[in-house]
């Protein structure tokens, strides 16, 4: 399988620049992120890609067009030429042949897409805890003494459950040859949304 498509990926380094970017790319300074489902042909041989197709499969064409952007920058940076592929084709996302189509016409060694999978949700209880509170005494006549005659009860805090989203992208590079080569490189990004969008339900 290697031999139909070594020819397509000539230069040494560049698949390392862009698994690189795989599993780097829309990850930002987020530090609960972590990669998964790492994947390569153990087939193919050393070498690079001269020019990337890039495909954010996103319904949404503002998300579509960022993560492209995105995309081709990061590659640029590496020495990788890089096309959008909403440059190509604005009104909609291509199927296959218009790949395929775009594949001959501009030359490109592979494919790069980026699909978002459904999201994961983590729940966690996190316990009440019993912490001090101070009381003023009072005595007989019902008038409050000062601290020093304060006493300290335990104060029982309920416990919550509190629901985490994770955000999981899934990226993939595809040779080109035959007018539709084998998958070569996949990994999943998996991000936990900010504090901000937790779900914290009291018990």
């Amino acid at each position: 399988m290697a031999n139909a498509f070594t020819n397509m990926w000539s230069r040494r380094g560049g698949i390392a620049a862009l698994a690189i970017v795989v599993a780097t790319l829309g990850s930002g300074c987020a530090v609960n992120s972590e990669m998964t489902r790492l994947w390569r042909d153990p087939t193919l041989a050393p070498g690079t890609v001269r020019n990337v197709l890039v495909v954010g499969i996103r319904k949404d064409p503002v998300r579509r067009r960022t993560w492209e952007d995105a995309s081709v920058n990061a590659l640029t940076l590496r020495g990788i030429t890089a096309t959008a592929s909403y440059r190509l084709f604005p009104q909609a996302l291509p199927d296959t042949q218009d790949e395929v189509d775009a594949v001959r016409s501009h030359g490109n060694a592979a494919v790069l897409t980026s699909l978002r999978l459904p999201d994961e949700t983590t729940t966690a209880y996190v316990p009440g805890i019993v912490r001090p509170e101070q009381v003023a005494s009072r005595d007989n006549y019902e008038r409050f003494h000062s601290c020093l005659h304060s006493y300290s009860v335990g104060v029982q805090d309920p416990g919550y459950t509190e629901t985490d989203t994770i955000i999981r992208l899934r990226r993939d590079v595809w040779a080109t040859a035959n007018d539709g080569g084998p998958l070569v490189r996949s990994g999943t990004r998996r991000t936990m949304e900010p504090l901000g969008s937790r779900t914290v339900s009291p018990r």
